[in-house]
């Protein structure tokens, strides 16, 4: 069966339509082994398998990164009657799972299926001209269950162990490891993330760059919270570099984050707004809120986009549901109670709102997330306030001990909680 990549995306400059490099597959005894692409051959080759109208097929994995997965052209061959009409257009891949859509986006733990949000543990990715979806995609939603105990012949010594094992429940599942963040022992890990850098400057002031201010601030907070106890702080970067969206929220699953912070600077067509607010994950409840995420998320180019908030909109659906997201809005006011607290008498309080920022998407799957926008560049106060060293020095500490503050309600809350005979 043939797979497509279509034309467009937002890595799709030229437009040319492509192909999804196919495994080689061969298949016998209705197994499937062989060599994905890109990948060394494997002697045996290591294999993740599908129950498939009542037989079994097994499909070779590869492990560019901690988890296994799967190369979506060779599982579309080997399992053609169940996974057809695969396209691939730009971050996106498509096709229907038993007739029914599904739709995945690199980087994302997020899938569509139908109408329906659904979350992996792992997210897809693309490597070696490959879109790869984590094995865990074949074991619990393409499988149909666990294979057919095998009839043994009448009298024979392995009946009576059959039987027995047809009757044993299959053992529950493994209860998941407590979240370090409820762990009074263990640090935090915090992940700040100085928004732009580099080739992207972000919003331009009369007399600065938003990328130097929140990288000065974002250096401050990291001296801040690493001189605090029970703290680990991270920089997604330290100089004046340009880090891709999806790369800043894979650095900070990859450093198993308790928390992530990406901060921002605001711009306005009026001169005169100013203030400060805190943003999580969400559909955008404003034309403005949508203007600013459709900016943010656009990046240096609009060629290089990373997403769309027309894009994220199925991965927003049921996200109320995911512990992380309601955390994610609980900090946010933490943070917000935090900076109003020390600029009293000066910019406006915009409160806590809600946008569909592509960066907190693959962190919000593993820990809280938020977009602190510490102030306007296009209002010559705030900028001059936000140029200074003491402005960037009283809005990190106060991020820090919204942190501090978070973390204490955290565990105070998780002490008060019922046992739960974990």
């Amino acid at each position: 069966m043939g797979v497509d990549r279509g034309a467009g995306g937002g890595r799709d400059r030229v437009g040319a339509r492509r192909r999804i490099a196919v495994a080689a597959v061969v298949v016998a005894q209705t197994v499937l082994s062989g060599t994905l692409t890109g990948i060394a051959a494997q002697e045996p080759p290591e294999t993740v398998q599908a129950q498939v109208s009542g037989r079994t097929v097994s499909v070779a994995i590869a492990r560019h990164r901690a988890y296994p997965a799967v190369d979506a052209a060779g599982l579309s061959l080997a399992l053609e009657s169940v996974l057809e009409d695969v396209t691939w257009t730009g971050v996106f891949l498509r096709a229907r799972l038993r007739g029914v859509a599904v739709a995945f986006e690199a980087e994302s733990p997020f899938f569509r299926h139908g109408g329906r949000a659904l979350q992996l543990a792992n997210p897809p990715y693309e490597e070696g001209g490959a879109f790869w979806l984590p094995a865990e995609f074949v074991t619990r939603w393409v499988s149909e269950g666990p294979p057919p105990v095998a009839a043994a012949s009448e009298g024979s010594e392995g009946s009576e162990a059959s039987a027995a094992s047809a009757a044993s429940p299959s053992p529950p599942p493994a209860a998941d490891p407590l979240p370090a963040r409820v762990d009074p022992t263990a640090p935090w890990r915090v992940i700040i993330d100085p928004g732009h850098g580099g080739r992207d400057p972000g919003t331009l002031g009369s007399a600065s760059y938003e990328k130097d201010i929140v990288l000065a601030i974002g250096r401050q907070l990291y001296d801040e919270l690493e001189g605090r106890e029970m703290f680990e702080p991270h920089l997604t970067r330290e100089t004046d570099v340009y880090v891709d969206l999806d790369v800043r929220s894979q650095f900070a699953v990859d450093r198993a984050g308790d928390l992530f912070v990406s901060i921002h600077a605001n711009a306005a067509a009026d001169e005169r707004a100013r203030g400060f607010e805190t943003i999580f994950l969400g559909e955008a409840r404003s034309e403005e809120a949508r203007e600013v995420a459709l900016r943010e998320n656009r990046g240096p180019e609009v060629d290089d986009a990373g997403g769309s908030p027309s894009d994220v909109q199925f991965i927003l659906a049921g996200m109320d549901r995911n512990e992380n997201y309601a955390e994610s809005r609980l900090f946010a006011g933490f943070v917000q109670n935090s900076i109003r607290s020390v600029r009293r008498g000066g910019a406006p309080d915009r409160g806590v709102i809600q946008g569909p920022w592509w960066v907190l998407l693959g962190a919000l799957v593993r820990m809280p997330s938020v977009i602190v926008e510490v102030g306007f560049l296009s209002n010559d106060e705030e900028e001059r306030y936000l140029n200074g060293a003491e402005g960037q020095g009283v809005i990190a500490r106060a991020i820090a001990d919204a942190i501090v503050a978070y973390r204490e309600d955290v565990l105070r809350r998780y002490a008060s909680a019922p046992e739960s005979g974990c």
